[in-house]
C-alpha cells in the first residue's frame, strides 16, 4: 500500500510540474508582446458590456462588432469563438493585474515588510476584483474551459496566475516546494473563484472571508511542513481538487 500511494503521489507531482512549469516560459512571452490594440483586443473591449446580459457568448460578440461597426460577421476575429474570448479575457486581465501589482508594490511602502501570506492575500483579492462586473456569468466561462480543447488553455492561465502572485508576494521556493505551493495556491484560488460566482453579497463580501478562510487553511498545512509526506498529500490533492473544479475527470 505505502508503495502503491508513493507511486500515485509521484505520478500527481509530475502532473503538477508539467502544466505548472508553462508559467515561465509564458511570462516571458506576455511581456515582450505590444501593449497596443490589436483586432481581438479591440473588440474585446467592445463585447466585454455586453457580458453581464448575454453572457460569454456568440451574441455578445456580434453585438461587441456592431458597436465598432463592423459587420456581424467579424466576431470570426475569435478564431475559436467562445474559447477565444475566454482566452482574450483572462490574457488581459493578467496584464492588468500585473499592473496593478507593479503600482501598489510602487506606492505602498508597506508592502516591502509585509509578510508573504499578507501579500498573496493582497494580490488575490485584486485579481478577484477584476473579475466582479462578470462574476455571476462565471460558470458559463468555467463550462467553456472544461472542454477538452480547452483544457490546456485553462491550465495554462491558472499556472500563469499562481507564479505571478507568488512570485510578486516573494516567494522563492527551491524545486520541489515551488510546485507544491503554486499547486496550493491554484486550488485556493480556484475554489474562491467559484464561490465568488454565487456569492449575493454587498460588495462580495463573503467572498472575501472565504479566502481568508482557505488562505488560513493553507497556512496550517504549511506549519506541517516538517512532514513531508503532508505537504506531498496536500498537493496532490490540491492539484487533483481544482482540476475537478474545472469540470475535468481525473
Amino acid at each position: 500500500m505505502a508503495a502503491l500511494r508513493t507511486t500515485r503521489i509521484h505520478t500527481t507531482f509530475n502532473v503538477v510540474r508539467r502544466f505548472m512549469s508553462t508559467a515561465s516560459s509564458a511570462a516571458a512571452a506576455a511581456a515582450s508582446s505590444s501593449t497596443k490594440l490589436d483586432p481581438t483586443q479591440s473588440l474585446l473591449k467592445a463585447t466585454l458590456p455586453f457580458v453581464p446580459q448575454y453572457g460569454w457568448s456568440m451574441e455578445s460578440m456580434m453585438r461587441g462588432a456592431r458597436e465598432l461597426g463592423y459587420p456581424s460577421v467579424a466576431h470570426g476575429v475569435f478564431e475559436h469563438g467562445e474559447a477565444s474570448l475566454v482566452d482574450a479575457f483572462l490574457k488581459q486581465c493578467r496584464r492588468q493585474h500585473n499592473a496593478l501589482i507593479a503600482k501598489a508594490l510602487a506606492t505602498n511602502p508597506a508592502l516591502h515588510t509585509a509578510s508573504i501570506g499578507d501579500k498573496v492575500r493582497e494580490f488575490t483579492e485584486m485579481r478577484l476584483r477584476l473579475l466582479e462586473p462578470y462574476a455571476h456569468r462565471w460558470p458559463e466561462a468555467l463550462a467553456i474551459m472544461a472542454y477538452p480543447t480547452n483544457v490546456p488553455m485553462s491550465l495554462t492561465h491558472l499556472a500563469e496566475l499562481a507564479d505571478d502572485v507568488l512570485y510578486y508576494a516573494g516567494d522563492r521556493s527551491p524545486d520541489f516546494d515551488w510546485y507544491l505551493n503554486r499547486a496550493g495556491y491554484a486550488a485556493v484560488y480556484t475554489s474562491t473563484e467559484l464561490f465568488m460566482t454565487q456569492d449575493r453579497s454587498e460588495n462580495f463580501a463573503e467572498t472575501m472571508r472565504f479566502l481568508d478562510r482557505r488562505l488560513a487553511e493553507a497556512k496550517q498545512v504549511e506549519s506541517a511542513k516538517k512532514e513531508v509526506g503532508v505537504m506531498l498529500e496536500f498537493g496532490a490533492k490540491s492539484f487533483l481538487g481544482l482540476l475537478s473544479t474545472r469540470g475535468i475527470r481525473v
